[in-house]
This record gives structure tokens, sequence and C-alpha cells, in this order.
């Protein structure tokens, strides 16, 4: 097993952040967080000098965000943004991937947008939710789907080993049978995949987190990305600690 990886932050705390910026990022710079998934506020102002505070936290931009419009419409746009926040990933959040045509076009949209990326010195990422793997063509799931259909070289996964198992497949197999196109994957943990808000601090349901990072430190995985959807019983603070105190205490930050 190769060492522990990297770990960062989404979301959970960003109204806090909306409210107070820098105040935020310095009360999650000192639980342990290294990243931050969604940085764009950096943008605003002066970004070189915003940026160069950012990295004086021990906080680096993990990804930006894009959507399938802007890959398509405002790729020079991302490619400069990605450029001036440091950042080595953008990252298309959500497709429908609800039929086999719908995905093969995003794939030859990814193969197009993520070699320009590529080119530029960043990487392109999808990341899926449980659609991805319920949604099954001549026997094929989307996910598997996206993956044959695109290049390598051009599109990665940034993997979320909560909605692969939400979705009815194992998070192990998964990352493994993507090895080399994973950079990052997002723990997430939950309490039920039935519930109406089945979200829960990492460390405290029913999610395979333990064997996930496991299998990423094998597969070459540089980031972990702690992420809750919404809150359970904590506050996004409580949160945000509690699932970075339940990783370091089970050894895996």
């Amino acid at each position: 097993m190769s060492s522990k990886l990297n770990i960062g932050l989404i979301g959970i705390v960003g109204e806090e952040a909306r409210e107070d910026f820098w105040g935020t990022m310095e009360k999650v710079a000192a639980i342990g967080y290294r990243g931050i998934e969604g940085a764009e506020q950096l943008l605003e102002g002066d970004t070189e000098a915003n940026v160069a505070r950012f990295h004086g936290l021990g906080l680096e931009v993990l990804t930006c965000s894009a959507s399938r419009e802007q890959l398509r419409d405002n790729l020079d746009t991302l490619i400069a943004n990605a450029k001036a926040l440091h950042s080595k990933r953008v990252t298309v959040w959500w497709a429908p991937c609800d039929s086999r045509e719908s995905v093969l076009a995003d794939a030859k949209l990814y193969n197009e947008a993520g070699s320009k990326l590529a080119a530029a010195g960043i990487k392109l990422c999808y990341h899926n939710h449980g659609h991805e793997f319920r949604n099954v063509f001549n026997g094929v799931n989307a996910m598997d789907l996206l993956a044959e259909y695109s290049d390598p070289a051009a599109l990665f996964f940034e993997m979320d080993i909560a909605w692969i198992s939400h979705g009815g497949a194992d998070p192990v197999y998964v990352l493994r049978k993507l090895a080399g196109r994973v950079p990052a994957i997002h723990v997430k943990d939950m309490h039920s995949y039935t519930d109406s808000n089945p979200f829960t601090a990492v460390g405290t349901g029913i999610v395979n987190v333990r064997g996930s990072i496991a299998a990423a430190m094998e597969t070459g995985v540089e980031w972990m990305v702690v992420e809750q959807d919404r809150m359970r019983h904590l506050t996004p603070f409580e949160t945000a600690t509690v699932s970075y105190l339940n990783l370091k205490e089970a050894g895996l930050v």
C-alpha cells in the first residue's frame, strides 16, 4: 500500500464561507484539511494575491467546477480560471446519463474538451452519483459506458464512494477497475441507502470507507475529499471536524 492520501474538503461549510470566506478557510486549515474544491471566490478581486494568501494557509484549490455547457462554449475561460487558481483539475459534477446516446455524446464532448485541457496541463474529471450505476443500457451501466468510450488521456474520474454504494456497486471494485484514471475520490458516508436524507459524518455510516481508501491508495489516487451533501445531527463545522478526526483515528490521515 502506498503513502496516505492528501485530504481536502468540498461543501459542508459553504454557507459559512459565503459569510466569512477567510475566517472559514483558516478554521478548515486548522482542522487539518489541505485542499478545497470550489474556491472560486478567489477569482474575485486580486486573484494572484488571494491565491498567495490561500497557499499561505496551507490550502490548495483542488478543482474548478464546470458544466457540460461551459466545456462546450467557454472552455478558454475555464482554462484561464484554473491556471489563475493554480488548479490541476476541472470537474463536471453531473450529467443525466439517461440513454446510451446521451452518454456517448457526453464522452465525445469530454474527449474534445479534455484533450484541450490536457494540453494546458489540466485534467478533466467526471464526478459520479448513483444513477450512473443504476442506468443500464444493453447490459452495460452508464459509468462503464462512459469509461469505455472516453479517452483515458482526456477524461479522468472523481469517484464518490458513497454514491457508488448508493447506486448498488462496490466502490473498492470500481476504484480498482478505473485504476490510473482517478486522481481524487469523494469520501462521504451514509447511514441508509433508502432514507430521504441518507448522509452522515464520515465514519458513522455504512459505506466501506476504510476499504475504499485502501483501494485508492493502491491505485494511485492522490486526494480524498470529504463531503456531506446535507447535515444530519451536527453543525457544518462539527461535521467537517468529526469526519476528519474519524479518518485520523482510523489511521487514514
